[in-house]
């Protein structure tokens, strides 16, 4: 078979896969198209929802794709269809939610009936079907049908037969006016002729007749026989009776499928798939894949096939060829912990405690170089699937390698300059595993590097937590906890190379931070530390569950912790200082008026990330972002899912490249990044930038200054040489509303921008017309 890979050439608003393409104080996602949830084909274009979006496919070419920059509701869209008579798509989600996409204008309309519902907390839409000018909605408590023209719910069949009220629908058919379901209680069967509201009108078949499992995923009538996927099996209904079938016999059954014209019934598992048509006979194809089909589809003699990892498989069974679709983007839209560093982001997918998931296995780590994604895991890399490297969680990096900490593998280093990987565990390394309970589960829970470039990581509830690797050197040095039974967790080494370490229980619950000076780095008998606690005379910690830990431009330490935020001002006394030096300043919120006296008192921290502006980025967990001041008493910018494109409130991690002013977000649903205004400051001033050039008050609201150096102030002076406004600024780029001194809008005309630094050895000048 053949192998083709497309990207995407036009969108629906103008992007592209690479970074900093956004303008200022907009935002851009980078979605993963990898994992296909749903697939709808309708005529020669192809329509295929995933975890990051929707893509679709026309002439054998990507030619759109759809994000929730587009207007798409979130990002995982569980369920998609097209409505040929209406010449639209149709998504559906978790919650309920439906999005009527108008596949010529790019408008969305938003349907809320289901998501509304509050007899039943589950409401995903698992599956949508088109059928005589109405929709069929399989949802998690029946199925919901809509009148195609009006868009208005005309029944819901909550009451299936003998089930149980508001049984999960995972699927459905519907032939010759009949709808046969696929729930979670078996199969049910009604004629949409009859009042199938009435549960008596719904025929109902489980583990008593002959249905040994009864978690039914997938259904299709063919050939005057049911067949359901039911767990990894497929059972048939023949001669009144349900069977294992003896057409497809094997096991780990992942998708089934039917032919537009039912001629042909497929099947697919973990490494072909089965084709069989009316007169029995059966083909068998052998895709080149390394994942699972999650979708299945066949129309004029070609299969479509949605894959958990490789996007979107077109198959032509009479020559066994095979095209593959899959916009540019990271490998699975999972991201962790981020790093930015060299115009090129650097990405792990794992969270921390991983969850049993199919996708530990590839939930390997990720780089993009502004261009294209670089995909690191078991089905890209030998190296890692020699080692077994799946769930990878933790991120560092010195001058010449990135550093990856997998949950139970140890430690990968990748060179960043010829991408050579080299990967650090018990069998190779003296990197300990979880203590006496297996030395081999290496879980690396945080990595940073110090100012010599060497690389320090935490092993986690290891009895040698943490671990040194001398800059050029392929030696772990381990060097036992002094902390009692409290655990090493999250890592950040400061400016003068003391470690602070968060310390939590074996349960995950919060005990502190632990301040560590190692002296000379391979000379244990030199290290010195102290333990910080929420006690007023040893730390003052807002919460003892550490979350984040940053330095910012000043050399304070800021924490974000489970209870709000905290700094300390003079970190290099920590551990000779006393309890004044030791005691953190919690965030005093200048607004008198506010409910609470500290900001962000009551928030659960989850990242923190310091600007060139020394502003701090605050992600929370399941609260959004905040952008604070550089002193943490005021709130500058709020961004949620409610008032912004942010694609979740959950944050799992924040980075920014200061070179552009970019600010990535991991948050649970993928990456999404935000043009911010502060940059790094060039080295030597001269012309400034100033734009817009011309400045409309009628359609714009600022006036961006960049080039300056690290601090300065900037005078704004009319023809004449009156100065009419000053600024100061700290930071390459700044921004100003085009007002005077007392607020009032300028007079149209020619206006000079003069900055210098303090000590005026660096000057710019730079000029922006303003029209009234």
């Amino acid at each position: 078979m053949t192998n083709k890979i497309f990207t995407v050439v036009f969108l629906f608003v103008v992007t592209t896969a690479g970074l900093h393409s956004q303008n200022l104080e907009e935002w851009q996602v980078y979605p993963s198209f990898s994992t296909v949830n749903s697939i709808s084909v309708s005529d020669n274009i192809l329509y295929s929802a995933t975890l990051g979006g929707i893509f679709i496919v026309e002439n054998e070419e990507i030619q759109s794709r759809i994000t929730t920059m587009d207007g798409l509701y979130r990002a995982n869209p569980t369920a998609v269809i097209f409505d040929s008579t209406n010449n639209r798509l149709l998504a559906g989600y978790v919650d309920g939610t439906l999005d009527v996409i108008n596949v010529e204008t790019k408008e969305i309309e938003r349907i809320e009936d289901i998501k509304r519902v509050t007899r039943f907390n589950s409401k995903s839409v698992n599956a949508l079907d088109i059928y005589e000018g109405k929709a069929y909605i399989s949802t998690s408590f029946g199925i919901v049908v809509y009148d195609l023209e009006t868009l208005l719910v005309e029944n819901s069949y909550l009451k299936l037969g003998n089930f149980n009220i508001g049984t999960q629908v995972n699927a459905i058919d519907i032939a010759d006016s009949t709808i046969y379901a696929a729930t979670i209680q078996g199969v049910a069967v009604g004629d949409i002729r009859t009042n199938l509201v009435e549960s008596t009108n719904w025929q109902t078949f489980n583990d008593f007749n002959g249905l040994t499992s009864l978690m039914i995923s997938e259904i299709a009538y063919f050939d005057s026989k049911i067949f359901v996927l039911a767990s990894d099996s497929i059972y048939e209904y023949q001669n009144e009776s349900w069977i294992e079938s003896p057409t497809f016999t094997s096991s780990n059954y992942t998708a089934l499928g039917l032919a537009d014209n039912r001629e042909n019934l497929a099947v697919a598992n973990n490494a072909s798939i089965i084709i069989l048509n009316m007169e029995g006979n059966t083909t068998s194809l052998a895709p080149a894949f390394n994942s699972r089909i999650s979708a299945l589809k066949l129309k004029d003699q070609q299969v479509f096939a949605g894959t958990s990892n490789e996007g979107l498989l077109v198959i032509n069974p009479s020559n066994s060829t095979q095209e593959q679709y899959l916009p540019s983007g990271p490998y699975l839209n999972f991201f962790s912990k981020l790093l930015v560093t060299q115009n090129r982001v650097a990405a792990t997918s794992t969270a921390a405690f991983p969850q049993t998931d199919p996708f530990n296995p590839i939930r390997g780590y990720y780089i993009n170089n502004g261009d294209r994604w670089e995909n690191f895991n078991q089905n890209t890399s030998s190296a890692l699937s020699e080692h077994r490297v799946g769930s990878v969680y933790s991120i560092g990096q010195n001058d010449f390698s990135y550093f990856f900490g997998s949950w139970g593998r140890g430690v990968v280093r990748h060179n960043k300059e010829d991408d050579e990987i080299t990967v650090y565990n018990h069998s190779n390394s003296s990197l300990a595993g979880t203590r006496s309970s297996d030395q081999e589960f290496v879980v690396i829970s945080d990595l940073d590097s110090d100012s010599q470039n060497n690389m320090w990581a935490i092993s986690y509830y290891s009895e040698y937590p943490l671990n040194l690797q001398l800059a050029n050197s392929d030696e772990w040095i381990p060097f036992r906890g002094q902390s009692g039974s409290d655990i090493y967790f999250n890592l950040f080494i400061d400016s003068f190379d003391q470690k602070w370490i968060s310390l939590i229980t074996n349960t995950n619950s919060g005990r502190g931070l632990f301040v560590l000076d190692t002296g000379n780095p391979e000379d244990s008998g030199d290290n010195t530390g102290i333990k910080l606690t929420s006690s007023v005379n040893n730390g003052n910690l807002p919460d003892e569950k550490i979350n984040a830990i940053t330095e910012d431009r000043n050399g304070e330490i800021w924490i974000g912790t489970a209870r709000g935020i905290a700094r300390f001002i003079f970190p290099e006394f920590m551990i000779d200082g006393g309890p004044d030096e030791r005691r953190a300043q919690w965030l005093i919120n200048e607004d008198t008026t506010a409910a609470s006296r500290y900001l962000l008192r009551d928030v659960n921290v989850s990242a923190i990330a310091v600007n060139d502006a020394n502003q701090k980025w605050v992600g929370s967990e399941n609260q959004g972002i905040w952008l604070l001041n550089a002193e943490g008493s005021r709130i500058e910018k709020r961004f949620t899912t409610q008032n912004s494109n942010l694609i979740s409130n959950n944050i799992e991690s924040i980075a920014i490249d200061n070179a552009t002013g970019e600010v990535y977000v991991a948050t649970e649903l993928g990456l999404i990044s935000f043009m911010d205004i502060p940059q790094a400051p060039v080295t030597e001033m001269n012309k400034l930038k100033v734009f817009p050039n011309p400045f409309e008050y009628s359609r714009h609201n600022q006036i961006v200054i960049e080039g300056l150096s690290d601090e300065t102030r900037l005078k704004i002076l009319g023809s004449d040489g009156i100065v009419i406004n000053e600024l100061t600024a700290r930071g390459g780029r700044i921004s100003w509303d085009g007002f005077d001194y007392n607020g009032n809008q300028l007079g149209s005309g020619v206006y000079f921008v003069v900055a210098y630094e303090e000590d005026g050895k660096e000057k710019g000048v730079g000029k922006v017309v303003i029209i009234r």
